[in-house]
């Protein structure tokens, strides 16, 4: 999905580099209680990406170390798996969950502090296929209320009508392009 997404971004917003800029692990600033949404609408395809802090979505950056800890890791992973919970694509597009990749260190047991900068982040990719592509104008972002810690996201959208960005929140949770 990252290459897909590298591929698209430039493809359908040449002009913004700043959606193309940086899809490797380096997050820049580490900042709790904030996220990143990166939206490419493409033909049929609406991908999402969602780069985050864990502490923003867990509370904790290290590996889950007694049955609270990884109670909310394997349900952080059952929501992330379910990304119509999540995201509410315009109904009038008839947007079908398609699939979701996650990456995270507390996923395969690892240790945060293993990485380096005692920073544990999440990765995660998210996929709808639309019937009405033409009829998507929006979506609701639904994070905040799943993960309370997530106060903030900066979402970034590329697609047929352009590109725009907006800082959403807890109340302000409508995406629109």
């Amino acid at each position: 999905m990252k290459r897909l997404l590298l591929c698209l971004i430039p493809a359908l917003a040449p002009s913004a580099p700043a959606l193309a800029a940086d899809h490797g692990h380096s997050h820049g600033a580490h900042q709790h209680g904030s996220a990143k949404l990166e939206v490419v609408i493409d033909g049929t395809a609406l991908h999402i990406r969602l780069e985050s802090p864990l502490d923003s979505v867990l509370g904790f950056e290290h590996a889950p170390g007694n049955a609270k800890e990884k109670a909310a890791v394997a349900r952080m992973k059952e929501l992330l798996g379910q990304g119509d919970k999540l995201f509410g694509p315009t109904t009038a597009a008839q947007c079908r969950f398609a699939g979701a990749t996650v990456e995270a260190p507390v996923l395969e047991g690892q240790s945060v502090a293993a990485k380096g900068d005692g920073h544990g982040d999440l990765d995660a990719d998210f996929r709808f296929i639309c019937a009405q592509p033409g009829k998507l104008t929006g979506m609701e972002v639904r994070l905040p209320e799943h993960f309370p810690r997530m106060r903030g996201i900066d979402a970034q959208v590329a697609g047929p009508r352009g590109q725009s960005a907006k800082r959403l929140s807890g109340k302000m949770r409508f995406l629109n392009w």
